[in-house]
């Protein structure tokens, strides 16, 4: 309500959204000063009401078990909202609150002054004291616990972890106790098989080497070889077609190059078959030992397959005799033991107080209500005023007029010169401190105001006079302005009167002139229409002259034009004559150098394939002599095995005759001790006493025996030195069967070089001979 509004109006009563804004007397005594203190304290206020409220809000949701989530919500909802209620009720109240004046008025001792309101009034801020300490100690804690939730829920997921470890520690240590002798079953079972799986994986690898090795050692000579075999078959069909200017037919030189090209399949086909022969023992081997490691692979597999399922029988049914599974429950003394066991880990025992979470919230809290304290202590005059019920019934009743007997409170006959909030408030406090004095103050103003009053009335008065001159002056003007339309629009209609009448003076001899001016067009027209008439009928008759001028020059021209396409055609006839016989020219000219160059590239590619053959000729006499070395070295080492083999025959034989000789004085020496026995038997007397059987025992009888043990033992000696002889002499042999084979093949190598040496020593006679190139080089 505005000041003007409120004159003649009793105090209207607040509304609720004037108490929630902290303004109880609505736009009353409203001073821009106190607008913006109450938008400071309506800020600080719903800070702190909204922070208790959440907090507590989300606090009595984690309290709800996790039976009843859906409570949540509602227990959340309820307590910000009474928590919310409780703070701003308070909050409000202690701003909404006036402060006592210490000293009592004389003549109004009831109303909030004196030592017992100032008491009243500090014990209520006590209060609100006490409640914020109990927010600093519950509240900030609490949203300390909010704001670390993430670190809350990590701590606690570390611990489920944790528990679900150790619970699966436990559970893999009793299948290891139950399943150690199956484990040790499963190793001795699985070690020969895997240790035999290695040793065959190692065999293929060094059987595939040397079926690679062996390979690559033919490959070259097949190479060759069918290179040589393409280049005397296509000999051969030269010379039986007849290719190069030679005459076609079988003669003598394509039967000698069907019979080089028949030696050449036949040593292809035989290097082949040697080379299928050696790799074949290989690819057996090596079939038979993948074979073999399949079977093996799968032996292992099913093994596995075996331990695999009885440790998963054993696993599960130790997982059936677990107890269930209880890991910690995040409740809401969880939630605070964890919030302290992460205050005192080490990371954050040498943090200070309040650089934590908890110090934080203590310092937000304790800022926001030591800032309301500050806005309340340090509220302007306005507010104060603004807030004091006294002032503000009396201020309503001075804005009705019920102040009239109080001077300097008479509400004034113009609105705008009544007292603003601020200035009431001053004189009616000075009206209550002191009457007397506030009265006498007034009659010196009144007496002082009196002159001033006078002249400004005068002056009031002359600014009327002059008010009204103007106003007459203004009357003056408007007439004789009102005058000078009036002649205007007189003058206006008189004008169109003169030019309505000339305008139809005028379209009058317009009209008769453009009668006049079509009769004279209609002669003319038809005047022109006759001219044109005769004028195209002598233009036609022109036309028609013209045509026939033009007709019996069309025919001359023809007949010229048939005339020279006749010259042309025996012109192209001379011309394309002409052209064949230089196509014709050209064409022998091209046969001719086309069999020169033909000729040049057969007598390079001649001298390129006597290079080649030239360069294999040295390459098999190199490769010839390597296999040589390599024959008398495989010879040489063929002779020592048999020399080694026939020194360990020797041996063996000279063994065996030792052997048979202890063999025989072993029986000798049985033979002695029974018949020994016999005789002492009858010689001795019959005792039970173990004493005198081993007193009465003769000497022959021990040293037989002694003798009998040394023979058995050189016996058993002389055994294992025969079988060691023996095994060395089947590995010696084994040695010289492959050394035997190697040297075989080495052999047969050696001639098939030796016979391709020969082929391509024929090969190169027969490229020199024809052409005589044998003498130059």
């Amino acid at each position: 309500m505005t000041l003007d509004q409120g004159v003649g109006r009793s105090a209207p009563k607040p509304r609720l959204w004037d108490q929630l804004r902290l303004r109880p007397y609505g736009d009353r005594m409203l001073t821009p000063a106190v607008r913006v203190w109450l938008a400071f304290a309506w800020a600080i206020i719903l800070l702190m009401a909204t922070i208790e409220g959440l907090v507590w809000g989300l606090v009595g949701s984690t309290i709800v078990p996790q039976e009843s989530a859906w409570l949540k919500p509602f227990i959340g909802t309820l307590l910000f909202a009474v928590i919310f209620g409780v703070v701003w009720v308070i909050d409000a109240s202690l701003i909404m609150s006036e402060r006592p004046v210490v000293r009592a008025r004389r003549w109004d001792p009831g109303a909030n002054q004196g030592l017992g309101a100032l008491l009243r009034w500090l014990f209520g801020f006590i209060a609100r004291l006490a409640i914020v300490a109990l927010s600093l100690y519950v509240t900030a804690p609490f949203l300390g616990k909010l704001i670390r939730a993430d670190d809350i829920e990590v701590y606690h997921q570390q611990q489920v972890e944790r528990y679900f470890a150790e619970r699966e520690t436990q559970l893999k240590a009793q299948i290891a106790a139950r399943t150690a002798q199956i484990d040790e079953t499963y190793r001795a079972r699985s070690e020969p098989i895997k240790g035999e799986i290695e040793q065959l994986s190692a065999g293929l690898v060094a059987e595939r080497a040397r079926r690679a090795a062996i390979e690559s050692e033919y490959a070259p000579e097949i190479e060759v070889l069918r290179r040589d075999l393409a280049a005397a078959q296509a000999k051969v069909g030269d010379e039986i077609l007849g290719r190069n200017g030679r005459p076609s037919g079988r003669g003598p030189e394509a039967r000698k190059w069907e019979a080089n090209a028949a030696l050449l399949a036949e040593q292809l086909n035989a290097k082949q078959s040697e080379r299928d022969a050696r790799v074949s023992e290989i690819d057996r081997r090596i079939q038979e030992w993948e074979q073999r490691l399949a079977e093996q692979t799968e032996r292992l597999q099913r093994l596995t397959q075996e331990y695999e399922q009885r440790v998963s029988a054993i696993a599960d049914e130790l997982k059936a005799q677990q107890p269930p599974p209880n890991p910690p429950r995040l409740t809401f003394a969880a939630r605070s033991k964890i919030l302290q066991a992460i205050q005192e880990s080490p990371e954050e025992q040498s943090v200070p107080h309040f650089e934590r979470v908890e110090g934080f919230s203590q310092a937000l809290l304790g800022v926001l209500f030591l800032s309301l304290i500050a806005l309340k202590l340090f509220e302007p005059t306005a507010v104060r005023a603004y807030f004091s019920e006294t002032l503000q019934m009396q201020y309503c009743k001075y804005l009705e007029g019920g102040l009239d007997d109080i001077p300097g409170f008479a509400p004034p006959a113009n609105p705008g010169q009544r007292l603003n909030p601020v200035e009431f408030a001053r004189l009616w406090l000075a009206y209550e401190k002191d009457p007397a004095a506030f009265f006498a103050e007034r009659q010196a103003i009144i007496e002082v105001r009196e002159p001033l009053l006078r002249y400004l009335a005068e002056r009031e008065l002359e600014r009327d006079r002059i008010a009204l001159r103007r106003a007459n002056l203004d009357d003056e003007f408007s007439f004789i302005r009102e005058r000078r339309r009036c002649e205007l629009v007189a003058l206006e209609r008189e004008l169109k009167l003169r030019t309505d009448a000339l305008q139809s003076q005028l379209a009058l001899e317009t009209r008769t002139l453009k009668d006049q001016r079509r009769v004279q067009l209609a002669i003319e027209l038809q005047k022109a229409r006759q001219d044109w008439n005769l004028r195209q009928l002598h233009e036609e008759e022109q036309l028609r002259l013209e045509r026939e001028r033009l007709a019996q020059e069309h025919e001359r021209a023809m007949a010229e034009l048939r005339l020279r396409e006749q010259e042309l055609f025996e012109a192209q006839a001379r011309a394309e004559s002409e052209l064949q016989q230089a196509e014709l020219a050209e064409r022998l000219e091209h046969e001719r150098k086309r069999f020169a160059l033909q000729q040049e590239q057969q007598r390079e590619e001649r001298k390129a394939r006597i290079q080649a053959v030239r360069e294999e000729i040295s390459r098999l006499l190199a490769l010839e002599a390597k296999q040589r070395a390599d024959y008398q070295t495989l010879r040489e080492a063929e002779r020592r095995l048999e020399d080694e083999a026939g020194m360990l025959r020797a041996s063996i034989a000279v063994s065996e005759v030792e052997l048979a000789e202890l063999r025989q004085r072993i029986a000798a020496l049985k033979t002695a001790l029974v018949h020994q026995a016999v005789k002492t038997d009858e010689s001795l007397e019959v005792r039970r006493s173990l004493w005198s059987r081993l007193a009465q025992t003769p000497d022959d009888a021990r040293d037989i025996e002694r003798e009998l043990r040394g023979a058995e033992k050189a016996e058993r000696s002389e055994l294992e030195q025969l079988a060691k002889l023996k095994g060395a002499l089947e590995g010696l042999e084994r040695r010289l069967t492959a050394k035997s084979d190697e040297r075989r093949e080495a052999e047969q190598r050696l001639r098939d070089t030796l016979n391709r040496i020969q082929f391509h020593e024929d090969s190169l006679k027969t490229l020199l001979e024809p052409k005589g190139l044998l003498v130059e080089d």
